[in-house]
């Protein structure tokens, strides 16, 4: 079977990556379509807030939900409803929500998420947790009675802090702690709360939630439209220009998967150029070497580590081995009990001379001359 080569493996992996990631980037879009952002006003999800909608609807209030090219507020909008947004506000979208406040304007800013607390943060305001225990909410207020609250089913673990001292607490957990505050900003006001279970589609069912979501609405003086801030859900304005745009190669999946595309085919081709070749040896490395010069090698290499009692005991083994090799004794055996059978074997046997050389071979420090000495010894004796 012929074996790929480098480059068909090259192609194969890369391949693979770029159908994993086309994988992985048609699943997110799809859970992404199956799950809209929380308290969207056209969600009809648990977690939607198109019951909201409809219920403030009901209550003869205009409602708008547009969205331009650019951020901005409707006219003639008395509220703007900023709930649970998913999308951070730029530094020049926050500066004109803030202006359009100042300017006479009122904000209900509801929710937890990392934009929200941003947005929290911008008006001197924090977020706390406190145990699950204190998260029973009621009314701080006689503000809210508009229509009458009388018993509020609504919880949350989070409440605010603030150093400000132009702020009324509408509602409280049971340790006191402020769950949603109105104040001034300019010529207009801020209504702030943690609270979002009031506002969704499941919530909203729940008894005396509505009345409350109507409460913390009618703070608001003259309230005649409301604007559902969707801009900060990710709803964009799907025109043929956008399309056109250099941002539909960052933000949609096809334009993400040809930069993919694109990356990868110049990845490869840097992989297969010059600059990255297969390594060609030169010419002295073709030639063959002679055998002698690998045995010099590593003699030398032995030489510089100090492996001079390794070599004392190689010719020690070895000449015992080839001493017994003619009567098939076991060269293992300790030097005494092997000079003993050799020598009832061999009866010219110098016993005394071997005894000495086997001495001088188990030495374990000796110098490089007295090593060469004594393995000359050893090689005289085996030759006898």
């Amino acid at each position: 079977m012929k074996r790929l080569s480098r480059d068909s493996w090259l192609a194969l992996g890369l391949f693979l990556l770029l159908t994993l990631f086309t994988t992985i980037t048609v699943v997110q879009q799809a859970q992404a379509s199956l799950t809209d952002p929380p308290l969207a006003s056209y969600s009809t999800q648990p977690q939607g807030s198109r019951a909201l909608w409809l219920y403030l609807e009901s209550q003869q209030l205009q409602l708008t939900d547009s969205v331009g090219e650019s951020f901005g507020i409707p006219n003639k909008v008395d509220l703007a409803l900023v709930l649970e947004p998913t999308v951070a506000f730029t530094p020049g979208e926050w500066a004109i929500l803030r202006s359009w406040v100042e300017d006479g304007g009122t904000l209900l800013l509801a929710g937890t998420t990392q934009a929200t607390i941003s947005l929290a943060q911008e008006l001197d305001v924090s977020y706390g947790l406190v145990p699950s225990a204190d998260t029973a909410v009621s009314n701080q207020t006689p503000l809210l009675n508009a229509p009458a609250l009388n018993e509020i089913q609504a919880a949350t673990p989070y409440f605010l802090r603030t150093d400000r001292d132009d702020f009324v607490t509408l509602l409280a957990n049971r340790a006191g702690n402020p769950i949603a505050i109105a104040f001034a900003e300019g010529n207009g006001r801020v209504i702030l709360t943690s609270l979002t279970e009031p506002f969704s589609n499941d919530g909203l069912q729940t008894e005396g939630n509505a009345e409350l979501v109507l409460n913390l609405l009618n703070a608001t003086p003259n309230l005649r439209s409301i604007w559902f801030n969707e801009w900060h859900h990710g709803i964009r304005p799907q025109t043929d220009g956008a399309l056109t745009s250099s941002n539909w190669l960052q933000r949609t999946p096809g334009g993400r998967a040809l930069l993919l595309v694109l990356a990868i085919i110049f990845i490869g081709l840097l992989l297969r150029g010059h600059r990255f070749g297969r390594p060609v040896p030169l010419r002295e490395d073709i030639v063959r070497r002679a055998p002698l010069e690998y045995i010099t090698g590593i003699a030398n290499l032995s030489r510089r580590a100090g492996h001079r009692t390794a070599v004392l005991q190689h010719y020690h083994d070895r000449l015992k081995r080839d001493l017994g090799a003619r009567y098939r004794l076991n060269p293992s055996l300790p030097d005494e009990e092997f000079i003993n059978q050799l020598a009832t074997y061999q009866t010219n046997l110098d016993t005394d001379a071997l005894r000495q050389t086997l001495q001088k071979l188990s030495q374990t420090n000796v110098s490089e001359s007295d090593m060469v000495q004594i393995v000359r010894q050893a090689t005289m004796f085996d030759n006898r």
